[in-house]
């Protein structure tokens, strides 16, 4: 196992991940988009934001059934999906598509979750029709969210102030175990309004989830963007979603922001750098 030193290194192994990805969907004739901070580095940088350690896909979640059943989450000889809702080892909430001989240990867990170096799927569901609705909605998804994080999170490396400074208090009164017991709660409460009856759509799961909310007609039109040399998918109202999460999107952050947004050591197995010298 190699050990990875820089941001770049580990942007060539998700890099990889994506193609697999992205590869068997179109093979499957699944839809699948990038989404969130790597939406904004295709945008606005055409690859990777140089400080950004991770890579989003989403996808809706009649399409993540559909890809898994086709495939039975493998993707490729060297990838394979963590379906959160079925599997009973990992505590998280968002799907992963992991390089399977891989180590990760993410500095915002407290413990070592022997995580591997992966791309995140987030998935999309109904969400409720009017406003006051999803008012309510994502309050009451903000605190389970929240719940699940004080049994899981270091608050020494997590992104937000008020979570740094209230979480390390507040996270004495819930057990480390009690993870299960809300993760259980959350995959529940997202799939509460159906895909399939829904006007509009969200990654409930997901902490941005109330500024995610658009009208599924437009979630599910396909457009292509460049990234990183390739064309990739995603949604057609990925303007309007950009400027909703970020503000003034192409506008980078001052210089004291650009940090990467986990602390993380990770590994990658001999094999993977030896294809990429070979390809050279």
């Amino acid at each position: 196992m190699k050990r990875i030193e820089t941001i770049r290194e580990l942007q060539e192994v998700e890099l990889y991940i994506s193609k697999e990805l992205v590869r068997v969907c179109k093979e499957n004739n699944v839809q699948i988009y990038l989404s969130a901070g790597t939406l904004l580095g295709a945008v606005r940088e055409k690859g990777f934001i140089p400080w950004d350690d991770d890579v989003d896909f989403c996808m809706s979640r009649p399409e993540f059934e559909k890809l898994m059943q086709a495939t039975g989450g493998k993707i490729g000889e060297k990838c394979r999906i963590i379906d959160t809702t079925t599997d009973q080892t990992y505590p998280g909430l968002i799907p992963l598509c992991v390089y399977e001989n891989s180590y990760v240990r993410s500095m915002q867990f407290k413990k070592d979750e022997n995580l591997k170096i992966s791309c995140s799927i987030f998935i999309y569901d109904g969400a409720p029709a009017t406003k006051i609705g999803r008012f309510f909605y994502y309050k009451h998804m903000y605190l389970l969210r929240a719940k699940h994080a004080l049994c899981r999170a270091d608050f020494k490396h997590v992104n937000t102030k008020i979570a740094r400074k209230v979480g390390p208090f507040l996270s004495h009164f819930f057990k480390e175990k009690s993870v299960w017991k809300y993760k259980a709660k959350i995959m529940k409460f997202q799939q509460k309004y159906p895909y399939s009856e829904s006007r509009f759509v969200s990654t409930n799961a997901d902490s941005d989830a109330k500024n995610e909310v658009f009208l599924k007609e437009t979630f599910e039109k396909p457009v292509e963007v460049e990234f990183e040399g390739m064309m990739f998918p995603t949604f057609s109202h990925y303007r309007e979603y950009l400027e909703s999460v970020y503000g003034d999107y192409m506008t980078p952050p001052p210089e004291t922001a650009r940090n990467p947004k986990h602390g993380f050591i990770a590994e990658i197995e001999d094999e993977f750098y030896e294809k990429i010298e070979t390809k050279a």
